[in-house]
C-alpha cells in the first residue's frame, strides 16, 4: 500500500469543495509513513483489466466502466512516472497472471530479487515462462 497515491483517488470521485476539504485534513494529519523498500506497478491495458474484472466476477466491481478505467491508468502513469521516493519496479502485467500462474509469480520474485537501482523496467515474455 502506498498512501501517496491516494491522492489520484480523491481528485477522481471528488468535486472540488470535497478535494479542497480532503486535502486541508490530509495536511493537517502530519502522517509519519514509512518508506517503501520496493514499490511495484503492475501495468496492463484497460481492455485486460475489464476482462480480468469480469473474471474474477466480484460484484462490487461489476459497475466499474472503462472510462474510469482509462482516466485511473494515466493518472497512475504520470504519477509513477515522476514517483522516485522509493525503488519503484514497472511490470508489464498484460500478458501474465501472476494470481494464477505459479510460473510468471516466480518471474516477477526472480525479477525482484535482481533488483538494482531506484528504477526497473519487466516486460516478461509469457511463452517463455
Amino acid at each position: 500500500f502506498l498512501l501517496e497515491k491516494d491522492d489520484l483517488f480523491a481528485r477522481m470521485t471528488l468535486d472540488d469543495a470535497e478535494y479542497a476539504l480532503y486535502r486541508q485534513i490530509y495536511d493537517s494529519l502530519d502522517l509519519q509513513t514509512p518508506t517503501p523498500d520496493l514499490v511495484i506497478y503492475l501495468q496492463a491495458p484497460v481492455s485486460v483489466l475489464l476482462a480480468r474484472i469480469r473474471r474474477r466476477g466480484i460484484a462490487y466491481e461489476r459497475d466499474i466502466e472503462s472510462d474510469y478505467l482509462e482516466t485511473l491508468n494515466r493518472a497512475y502513469t504520470e504519477f509513477f512516472h515522476y514517483y522516485d521516493d522509493a525503488p519503484l519496479l514497472v511490470v508489464n502485467a498484460s500478458e501474465i497472471d501472476f494470481a494464477n500462474n505459479d510460473r510468471h509469480f516466480a518471474a516477477l520474485l526472480e525479477q525482484i530479487g535482481r533488483m538494482d537501482g531506484l528504477r526497473q523496467y519487466f516486460n516478461p515474455n509469457p511463452t517463455l515462462l
